[in-house]
């Protein structure tokens, strides 16, 4: 008796092999970028991730700080280009662009996004760099050969005024050509997209079942026994095949084959698990911390705001900001090589915005984490904030007596008896300050100082940052540059407990040598206002 052989998944090859015409093939067959194009029209679940994260790379897209690099950014219409960058990386690790220096080779003339499957590298050099990228619109056409196109390097662009900027973050395991980070789950991807072919097949063939079939007529031949199996197997085999049946004809009755079906009565289970399971997994190739944050249901999870949140900044932090800076990094490279010296100014929001709603912008986060204090607590010290202080009075607090377990402090300073906030001051502004400060000074609010800390990984004012970020230290440099407030640390004593007195508490903190002092003395010091800082507290001479 012979068992027929059912087929076998083979793995796509992503090997990098030479090839003799001075490029190295990517898989096997020279075709794993197409595979990974074909994966992401092929299955919708990782079509819709990869659509989705490769816009939250792009965010807003990305600008210069200044009126040059702009008129740059607008010429070489290059947000245009790195948009289809981001799609490019997404699906493929990496991206390629065609850089085209001007006539007299003093600056770049334009950009142009070139696409990642269509190019393929060069070997290396002695130094380990490739010099030179094979470009062809069809790898699949022998006949056509591949156009040769120089590196981008500027000490190159006399000889080569066209080049190929190609980015490849590091890939374990590949010397030539990136990875995407959801290489390890494209058996799942591939699974969803038979599960979908088996289904469709499945309703066209009237939902037949699937038959094993014995054959009474002897065993044949071992030439015919391969012929009838290959036919059987062509016919049975794969997703495209579901539900088909073979028709047969005999002379003797008797001697005709059965066909058994399997019998799946729970076959709707089988698939309702295969579908979860392959989605669960795809998610996980991708990093995804939360599948609520796709639109994906999970069973008894409600996906309140909050938890949205939490996953949608820990995504930004672990997955987009990683991605995103590659490429700045990119565009920073441009800038420099067009004789530009423009900050790039990233103008993407925090991904968390589209969970939290309007209370991503810093000023409104952190006045909603604000409070205001009850008539149970009462003012003992009011005093603007001096960093090289902070500790001491801290530490100075420890009259109160507490358990350092603080089991129901709301904060790292408070105790029992306790609290410590801070307050934006003073409570005034002109009609010129900032919006980040009339925010602040109408809220009338305290806060916790981690609240404060935290604020400052959230948009303030676009550009202010280090690198030109929009995001900064509200804890040091409050409202930014020019800024005409401070913050003033307010210790509360809870009124009428048996530990100490408010008159006992002010003795303490007056003893303690760390009391109140003008804020003139304390303009040398990063903590004063910003308008008092060297530089008026921006990072650059003005």
């Amino acid at each position: 008796m012979e068992i027929l052989q059912l087929s076998k998944y083979e793995e796509r090859s992503y090997r990098e092999t030479p090839n003799r015409e001075g490029f190295v093939n990517y898989g096997d067959d020279n075709l794993f970028p197409q595979y990974l194009v074909d994966l992401y029209h092929s299955s919708a679940t990782h079509n819709a991730l990869v659509t989705s994260i490769a816009m939250m790379i792009f965010g807003k897209g990305f600008d210069a700080s200044d009126l040059q690099g702009r008129l740059a950014f607008d010429q070489w219409n290059l947000n245009n280009e790195l948009r289809k960058a981001c799609l490019d990386f997404k699906i493929q690790g990496g991206f390629a662009l065609e850089i085209n220096w001007s006539l007299d080779r003093t600056t770049i003339a334009n950009v142009s996004h070139l696409p990642f499957e269509n190019v393929r590298s060069g070997f290396v050099n002695e130094e380990e760099k490739v010099e030179y990228y094979y470009y062809s619109k069809d790898w699949t056409d022998k006949r056509q050969e591949p156009e040769e196109i120089c590196c981008f390097d500027v000490e190159k662009k006399i000889d080569h005024p066209t080049q190929i900027m190609y980015v490849k973050p590091f890939s374990p395991g590949s010397f030539y050509y990136p990875k995407p980070d959801y290489v390890g789950s494209i058996n799942y991807i591939e699974l969803d997209k038979e599960i979908s072919i088996y289904h469709i097949n499945n309703m066209q063939n009237g939902m037949s079942p699937s038959f094993s079939i014995h054959f009474k007529n002897g065993i044949p031949p071992q030439e015919e026994r391969n012929r009838i199996r290959m036919d059987i197997e062509r016919q049975l085999s794969g997703a495209g095949n579901a539900g088909k049946f073979i028709v047969t004809y005999s002379d003797d009755p008797d001697r005709k084959p059965d066909f058994e079906p399997f019998q799946l009565s729970d076959a709707h289970n089988q698939y309702q698990f295969l579908s979860e399971e392959v989605t669960a997994k795809i998610m996980i190739g991708h990093r995804v911390t939360s599948p609520q944050m796709f639109g994906v249901a999970v069973p008894g999870k409600l996906g309140g705001g909050g938890e949205l949140a939490e996953s949608a900044e820990l995504f930004e932090k672990n997955v987009i900001r990683p991605a995103r800076q590659v490429v700045e990094e990119a565009v920073k490279t441009l800038l420099n090589a067009a004789g530009l010296q423009s900050r790039l100014v990233p103008v993407a929001t925090e991904l968390a915005a589209d969970f939290e709603g309007p209370k991503v912008e810093a000023a409104e986060w952190l006045i909603e984490q604000g409070e205001e204090m009850g008539d149970d607590w009462e003012l003992i010290e009011d005093v603007a904030v001096d960093y090289d202080l902070e500790e001491k009075r801290d530490a100075m607090l420890t009259f109160a007596n507490v358990p350092s377990s603080k089991p129901q402090a709301k904060s790292e300073q408070d105790t029992e008896i306790i609290k410590v906030r801070y307050t934006y001051a003073p409570d005034r502004y002109s009609d010129d300050s900032r919006e980040f400060c009339k925010k602040m000074v109408n809220a009338k609010r305290v806060y916790r100082k981690e609240d404060i800390i935290a604020a400052g990984d959230r948009a303030v004012n676009p550009g202010f940052g280090p690198n030109g970020a929009d995001t900064y230290s509200i804890w040091l440099y409050k409202g930014g540059p020019r800024c005409q407030h401070f913050w003033k640390r307010q210790t509360y004593l809870r009124k009428n407990n048996k530990k100490i007195s408010v008159n006992q508490a002010k003795k303490a903190i007056r003893e303690a040598g760390v009391g109140a002092k003008r804020l003139e003395e304390n303009d040398r010091r990063v903590a004063t206002r910003p308008t008092d800082m060297p530089n008026q507290g921006f990072l650059n001479p003005r």
